[in-house]
């Protein structure tokens, strides 16, 4: 049978029991409490959303910085309007293409003169009579107007203008300008070309009168002549001036003789053949083409040879020959 035993401790008389240990407590570290990390992430949030709002304004401004600070293109025109007489020469001057030149008197109508694709532009016009305003405008390559103003007061009675006289000589062109008052210059040009300006001679005696000679070209062309007088008269003339063309020729050598052939499409005058400076000459009974021999000495010689058409239009070659 199985037995149960209980011990008890055996205190001594009048002995206090020993005093038990209390546990420490454990320190507890508040994390707050659920609704205050809900606003924390908030917080952030918000906080971060001004961050990149702020940074997208700095942009914003920078872009806008760099916009606005690009400088304006702009072309620097030159423009001068220089009367003569009663005539004012308008003339804008740029580096790039301008678009177009405008002018007008006082309040009247507008010209406008478009650039197309080149860097200068002229315009003359006649001062009306009285005091007046010219104003004018030019565009520039980019698109930027500039306007100028000048006064002009036109006194002149003057109201004839030059006339003009032309005369073939050969192969030169004679131009004669005359006028009741002093001429101031005159101007041609060949098949709508850049003008020839020719002004007066300031030692002429008889200043009414402004002659000039030009060679004439070959073929069919078309000549314009403008002639201006000091009340700032103009007259134009254009003619189509039908040029002779003028010989072609060929040398070469067989033995020691030279032989030459020459072509001309009206017919040939004269033949002419310098060797070490003596000159032998043909009269050549206007033959369309022909060829001429000319017998030399063996060694080294310089030889010039001229062509002459019935027109009196030459063509000349020189040079070495060694047989």
């Amino acid at each position: 049978m199985n037995q149960i035993l209980s011990m008890q401790q055996s205190q001594a008389p009048n002995t206090k029991p020993p005093k038990q240990k209390k546990p420490k407590k454990e320190k507890q570290i508040n994390y707050g409490r659920p609704s205050d990390k809900a606003s924390i992430v908030s917080i952030v949030r918000v906080f971060s959303v001004l961050i990149i709002l702020f940074g997208l304004v700095l942009i914003g401004d920078a872009t806008y910085g760099m916009i606005s600070s690009t400088p304006t293109l702009r072309d620097t025109v030159n423009v001068t309007a220089n009367a003569i007489g009663s005539n004012v020469t308008i003339r804008a001057v740029g580096n790039m293409p301008i678009q177009s030149l405008t002018y007008r008197w006082g309040q009247g109508e507008e010209t406008v003169v478009q650039g197309n694709g080149t860097v200068e532009l002229e315009a003359t016009v006649q001062i009306p009579t009285g005091n007046n305003i010219l104003n004018m405008a030019v565009v520039d390559y980019y698109g930027n107007r500039s306007e100028y103003q000048k006064q002009y007061i036109n006194e002149q009675n003057d109201a004839s203008k030059p006339t003009i006289e032309i005369s073939v000589s050969g192969n030169m062109l004679n131009i004669i300008a005359t006028d009741d008052v002093e001429m101031s210059y005159l101007t041609y040009s060949w098949n709508n070309g850049t003008p020839t300006r020719v002004d007066i001679d300031a030692t002429a005696t008889d200043k009414t009168v402004l002659r000039t000679s030009i060679e004439v070209q070959r073929g069919e062309n078309t000549l314009s002549i403008v002639a201006v007088d000091t009340e700032g008269n103009t007259q134009t003339r254009t003619e189509n001036i039908k040029g002779a063309n003028r010989p072609t020729f060929n040398v070469s050598a067989d033995g020691t003789n030279l032989v030459i052939h020459a072509q001309d499409e009206e017919g040939i005058n004269k033949i002419e053949i310098t060797v070490d400076g003596v000159t032998s000459e043909a009269d050549v009974d206007n033959l369309k083409e022909l060829e001429a021999t000319q017998a030399i000495t063996p060694g080294e010689h310089t030889v010039t040879i001229k062509v002459t058409n019935i027109s009196g239009l030459s063509e000349e070659q020189s040079f070495t020959v060694t047989l």
